[in-house]
């Protein structure tokens, strides 16, 4: 029994010592640990969507009113482009049909 009494106190012993330098690697570890305050610090999150607000968000805007205008009357330009050019080749064409009245180029 004596010897059983030895090593159940050795390891008790040992448990003890183990759970000591884990508590003390425990306490270590959450005295590093670091909280960011909300309020005082942005998060990521918050520091993400306030991106967004203020450079993304203008971007888009300004791509929907300016350049999507431009688009529009680029489109506009070209088609009435397109009927001119056509109006003149026809004119053309009958004027050149006419005598003496011929273009040279």
């Amino acid at each position: 029994m004596v010897a059983t009494d030895t090593v159940l106190s050795r390891a008790r012993l040992d448990v003890y010592v183990n759970l000591s330098r884990a508590q003390r690697t425990l306490s270590k570890s959450l005295n590093e640990f670091n909280f960011e305050c909300i309020g005082s610090t942005q998060t990521d999150d918050e520091q993400l969507d306030r991106a967004h607000d203020q450079i993304v968000g203008p971007l888009e805007e300004f791509r929907k009113c300016h350049i999507g205008g431009v688009k529009e009357n680029k489109k506009k330009y070209d088609k009435k482009t397109a009927k001119f050019c056509q109006a003149q080749e026809r004119f053309l064409n009958m004027s050149s049909k006419k005598p003496g009245s011929a273009v040279v180029e």
